[in-house]
């Protein structure tokens, strides 16, 4: 029998844990449930509790600031838990399985609670929802459907939470994984998305000594611009792919075009074919405007656009501009999340360079400018792609 108990808290356990959410920041969505069930319910504090395996962590509250972990043996809501059960309890001083509680004792004291459980999407009990007051109370039964109803709207974001954590492993996923092994070359990218996934990607691929390497930035965050991307990306790449620049935007002008217009948005595109034997980079930038070379000894020259982006003037026709990369010179292409952390665009620009004209690889340089996204936090998502002339 306790083998039997110890398998289902190992699993429970686990459950929670893939939820990835335990020690994650506060956020909205939680926030505003346990708003709206202190408000509903006229009590001092609302909680969203999880139970790990020797603590409890907040996620979210409303009237108990500061509370983030407790330990297990202290937690009210380890009871709702173990029981997997709404537990309520009308006066805590006077129940014995709160004897003792520093909750219960402290003043002023926890009188009354009420817990509904949370589930994982396996049907794991992971925490509750709870309600606590100073004083004595009951709940009417239409008030403990209401706490169940609020408790499925936790369960929901549990849900999607998940689901957005595997949409972006898949995202990752296409991005490149592998350096192209260019003799005389080093490419690097990085995606930060500012939520779970966004809109923003990279990809390169090699046909021979050609390397085709493309930054875009679809227009809006999280699910639907990344659906968009991904679209995005398989028409760049099977276009490019085998076609001629000139030829390939064309075409995929022309696929996008309709998907686009039907979801109203559009998409800036800096996408370049590089010769590595000469250095030469045939590049076409739609209304991206965003791309560099960057000289070891910190010049710097900005390269041209082609015309609007993707999906804003549907027939466009865009130029495709050449030039030619130097041993020592980078290519440092950049979304526009990127701009967030400067004053203005020359400010970027002189940061990026200083920070080239000391990185000894590509990828330390990308290291670099992504550094910027993990400091000072994302509004929006910021993607960074750099290729280096070594020889």
């Amino acid at each position: 029998m306790q083998t039997h108990i110890d398998h289902q808290e190992q699993a429970r356990v686990a459950a929670l844990h893939d939820l990835k959410i335990l020690d994650t920041p506060r956020e909205e969505r939680y926030d505003r449930v346990v708003r709206i069930a202190r408000e509903v319910f006229q009590v001092a504090a609302a909680a969203v509790n999880l139970i790990d395996t020797e603590r409890q962590f907040t996620k979210a509250e409303a009237g108990l600031p500061g509370l983030v972990h407790t330990p297990r043996t202290d937690s009210l809501c380890n009871h709702t838990v173990a029981r997997d059960a709404p537990l309520i309890v009308p006066d805590a001083t006077t129940e014995e399985l709160f004897r003792g509680n520093p909750f219960v004792t402290t003043d002023p004291p926890v009188r009354f609670y009420a817990g509904q459980p949370l589930h994982a999407p396996g049907g794991e009990a992971v925490g509750s929802l709870c309600l606590v007051d100073h004083h004595p109370r009951q709940l009417s039964d239409r008030e403990q459907r209401v706490l169940a109803e609020l408790a499925e709207w936790v369960e929901r974001e549990l849900a999607a939470q998940g689901e957005l954590d595997r949409a972006e492993q898949i995202q990752q996923m296409l991005m490149p994984k592998t350096d192209p092994a260019l003799p005389g070359w080093e490419i690097a990218g990085r995606c930060t998305a500012a939520q779970s996934i966004g809109g923003d990607f990279y990809d390169w691929f090699r046909n021979g000594d050609l390397l085709q390497l493309t930054l875009a930035d679809v227009m809006g965050k999280g699910i639907p611009a990344a659906l968009l991307s991904a679209s995005v990306r398989a028409v760049l790449r099977g276009t490019f792919q085998y076609n001629e620049p000139a030829q390939a935007i064309a075409r995929a002008t022309g696929a996008l075009d309709p998907l686009l217009e039907e979801a109203g948005a559009f998409v800036t595109v800096f996408t370049a074919r590089l010769s590595s034997t000469t250095g030469v980079l045939e590049y076409v930038d739609a209304g991206h405007g965003l791309a560099l070379v960057l000289g070891p000894d910190g010049a710097h020259r900005r390269l041209e656009t082609s015309g609007p982006p993707l999906g804003a003037v549907p027939g466009t026709l865009w130029r495709i501009h050449t030039t030619v990369l130097e041993a020592g010179e980078t290519l440092l292409v950049v979304s526009d999340g990127f701009l967030d952390y400067f004053a203005d665009i020359d400010e970027a620009i002189a940061s990026a360079a200083a920070a080239n004209a000391t990185a000894a690889t590509a990828a330390e340089l990308v290291e670099r400018c992504t550094g910027y996204a993990r400091s000072a936090g994302l509004d929006d998502d910021s993607t960074v792609l750099a290729l280096r002339r070594t020889v």
